[in-house]
């Protein structure tokens, strides 16, 4: 259900005379739907609360108010910013104000570029049930990038160990499941609690692109879990304690990074993973 790229809705090409009679193509530029509004306008500075706001208008130019709801993590706004160097990531679910108007205040950490991902899901799914739009800002100061690493299997975050398989086989455009084990400091399995309609998120940034894309992991039976593209599809699951089956599905091939977000016995973590795509 993802796409790296912002929806285009396409409309019919107008033919159009010239005064010779001879016939030419005028094409008018592609409708789409649009951030509009979209704050902060200026440079940021790093450490300090900054609203980031917007509203997103439909081809008709009219703000899109109809958004998915009900149980589950499809559904309304998205909104995920990431920096250049996929040190940061920040990632809400803001509430639609009145008129389709979403704020949300955070916190840009260090100076450099950020990329700002609106992922929308629109109450009419079609011509797609989801879809992107994309912001750069840019927070003042000078840029100290920081080193993107390598995959480590075995990870201790925030009080918890969590263990992955030594060598994932990730190939574009094939659904790959990763298990992933998580246990608390004395080693018993972690209860994940829901966050944003799913028990843990997976967000994946193709580097140097930035491509994007999103996963979630439900639990067993639930509905609303599986994403797909190019045809493939694939589901996460968590069918006991301390174990999360993370759906991969990866547009292009390359080195991507991998955020997992869960909350196990109730704390966010967030556990970076870079992966190989061939």
């Amino acid at each position: 259900m993802r796409r790296f790229a912002a929806l285009l809705l396409l409309l019919p090409l107008v033919a159009g005379c010239s005064s010779s009679g001879s016939k030419k193509i005028v094409i008018q530029p592609a409708k789409m739907y649009r951030l509009a509004g979209f704050q902060p306008a200026g440079s940021i500075t790093p450490g300090r609360p900054t609203t980031v706001a917007f509203t997103v208008n439909q081809p008709s130019g009219s703000p899109l108010t109809a958004y998915r709801t009900g149980a589950g993590p499809h559904t309304g706004i998205h909104l995920i910013i990431v920096s250049d160097d996929l040190s940061t990531i920040i990632h809400r679910h803001p509430p639609m104000q009145p008129g389709g108007r979403f704020r949300q205040q955070v916190v840009f950490p260090a100076p450099g570029r950020y990329r700002v991902i609106v992922d929308v899901y629109p109450k009419q799914q079609r011509p797609l049930p989801n879809f992107q739009l994309f912001k750069d800002v840019q927070v003042r100061g000078v840029p100290r990038p920081q080193p993107l690493g390598s995959y480590h299997a075995v990870q201790h975050i925030g009080g918890f160990t969590f263990t992955a398989p030594r060598r994932p086989n990730v190939r574009a455009i094939q659904a790959t499941l990763m298990t992933v084990h998580v246990t608390d400091a004395a080693g018993k399995p972690a209860r994940f609690v829901p966050w944003y309609g799913a028990l843990a998120h997976a967000i994946f940034f193709h580097v140097g692109t930035l491509d994007y894309f999103h996963t979630h992991v439900c639990a067993s039976g639930a509905s609303g879990c599986t994403s797909l593209i190019a045809g493939a599809r694939v589901t996460g699951r968590s069918s006991a304690p301390g174990k999360l089956t993370i759906g991969i599905l990866l547009p292009t091939a390359g080195t991507w990074k991998l955020f997992l977000q869960s909350k196990p016995n109730g704390k966010l973590v967030t556990v970076p993973y870079v992966l190989k795509a061939r």
